[in-house]
């Protein structure tokens, strides 16, 4: 869940809170009339998980007409016999799921809603461990180059918009609306100090490195 450099997960996560917490404008959307199963050997095969065969092109046409109707997605899926499965009971299921989830990725970066005092202890600790890992060849990328704007980015595009989730899911009530207010205010400050205090941590964490090498 907390896999940010995995896009497919980060997909999967942002289509389960549109299904749950859907924009404005999907609301005022009509929904897809659902074409109900009305044969009686239809209903049979979907009691017996069994969509292999139709005596009729009539049934056949009915099952093809009943899938099509439904959206697949986060709530829907089908099994490899056509079987429908929903994977939530109903609406508020599926909102805990997106909830508890959100609140996971947030907890995994939680420094950045803090104070700016926090956010810049946690933020040197984490350039230290990329750039141990860059010493020792287990990553790809110098984290010195653009590390200043590097975080306005993070921020702006994933921070800010996850911090946004905090105060619309209303689990929170009027106190969700600090985690947003923080990531803006951590934001504001690093792009005003950030790149002086991106200079004082580069410099000293590689000097840390050296002698602990050595």
């Amino acid at each position: 869940v907390t896999d940010i450099s995995d896009q497919e997960r980060l997909q999967i996560v942002a289509s389960r809170w549109n299904a749950a917490f859907p924009p404005p404008e999907e609301n005022e959307k009509e929904k897809p009339q659902i074409v109900e199963i009305k044969s009686a050997e239809l209903k049979q095969a979907a009691k017996l998980r069994r969509f292999t065969m139709f005596t009729s092109e009539a049934t056949a046409l009915e099952f093809a007409n009943e899938r099509r109707s439904r959206r697949l997605g986060i709530r829907t899926s089908m099994d490899f016999s056509g079987m429908l499965i929903e994977a939530y009971r109903d609406s508020d299921q599926l909102q805990q799921h997106a909830v508890l989830e959100t609140m996971m990725n947030v907890a995994d970066v939680a420094h950045t809603m803090q104070s700016f005092s926090v956010f810049v202890k946690w933020n040197r600790r984490l350039f230290k461990e990329f750039y141990v890992a860059r010493s020792s060849g287990r990553l790809s990328f110098d984290p010195s180059e653009n590390w200043y704007e590097n975080q306005i980015g993070f921020f702006s595009h994933y921070i800010i918009p996850l911090s946004q989730k905090m105060s619309k899911c209303g689990v929170f009530g009027p106190a969700g609306t600090v985690f947003e207010y923080f990531a803006n205010e951590n934001r504001k400050r690093w792009t005003e100090e950030g790149e002086e205090i991106s200079e004082q941590i580069i410099r000293e964490v590689t000097e840390e490195v050296e002698n602990e090498e050595s």
